[in-house]
């Protein structure tokens, strides 16, 4: 795999530096933007710029009176050494994949470390990440801190992981179209149980570690009803939750847990990997149908 790494923070220094808005916009463009072009044609996007700012990154946000932020921001990433770390991950989640490099279809992936305004994920706890269209990777940083800042491996592995899942021949089904609730949370659970996996279990997301187990034995009553559901709309209810459905789409409802698919996701996984024994990419060439019911995690 031939990883094309954006120098993202000499690019921001750049634009923190620039006074004129229109040079820091060329900035932008040329140096966040175009790389992507691919991944925002996949959704539509005529207008690169435009699909970025509906992704929440603007030039605007380097802008003088948003600079003291914007970065105090980078220099923490910087201070932590984000940026090569995020690097090493990509190479290392890589070479976990080796058994399997000859399923994998595409041989290029554009990957960045981005700064991002994620205040309407509040569950994101300041980052967060996107990989599931194979050949680009990005992971997103809002406000970094010494609790999130651990996890920059993890999360990019994570995007890895659905990176290499989506573009192979593997026992997931990334089409959304048709993706069931029960694909879609085993599609989350190998995900971050290979974060797990390569960086250890203190270092998977609020996504998965917030949930109330309190709400464990109804919730998966819940999801064991629901297996089978497709329509993309219908399996995000259960995947994301009642209030962060709400807040994207007014959607009322149904009694879901915030990110309760992710939750009970990496449980289901972590159930079926200790069951079997495998590590988690030889499960990403097993069946989804088949981890559910070998690990036995709605038996009861």
């Amino acid at each position: 795999m031939q990883f094309s790494i954006l120098e993202t923070q000499s690019t921001y220094r750049r634009l923190l530096a620039e006074d004129d808005a229109a040079a820091r916009a060329e900035i932008f463009r040329a140096e966040l933007v175009e790389p992507f072009v691919g991944l925002t044609r996949v959704f539509g996007g005529m207008d690169p710029l435009a699909m970025f700012a509906q992704w929440n990154m603007r030039p605007e946000a380097f802008a003088p009176d948003q600079r003291e932020a914007m970065r105090a921001r980078l220099d923490a990433l910087a201070s932590a050494d984000a940026f090569a770390r995020a690097a090493t991950a990509l190479e290392r989640g890589w070479a976990a994949f080796a058994p399997y490099h000859d399923r994998i279809r595409h041989d290029a992936i554009t990957f960045a470390l981005l700064l991002c305004d994620l205040s309407a994920l509040p569950m994101a706890a300041g980052y967060s990440g996107f990989g599931a269209i194979p050949g680009w990777i990005m992971t997103l940083y809002d406000t970094p801190t010494s609790d999130n800042l651990k996890r920059v491996e993890a999360c990019t592995v994570h995007e890895l992981h659905h990176n290499l899942a989506a573009g192979s021949d593997s026992g997931v089904n990334f089409n959304m179209m048709s993706i069931t609730v029960g694909e879609y949370m085993v599609m989350e659970g190998l995900a971050e149980s290979f974060a797990a996996e390569l960086y250890g279990a203190d270092s998977i997301g609020p996504w998965v570690t917030a949930f109330d187990g309190s709400r464990l034995e109804d919730t998966r009553q819940m999801f064991k009803d629901a297996l089978h559901l497709t329509g993309f709309n219908e399996v995000r209810r259960y995947i994301f939750g009642d209030d962060v459905m709400a807040a994207h789409s007014g959607s009322a409802g149904i009694g879901v847990p915030r990110y309760a698919g992710y939750a009970l996701g990496y449980q289901l996984v972590q159930a079926y990997l200790q069951r079997t024994g495998k590590s988690v990419v030889e499960a990403t060439y097993t069946p989804s149908a088949e981890i559910i019911v070998e690990s036995g995690f709605f038996d009861r």
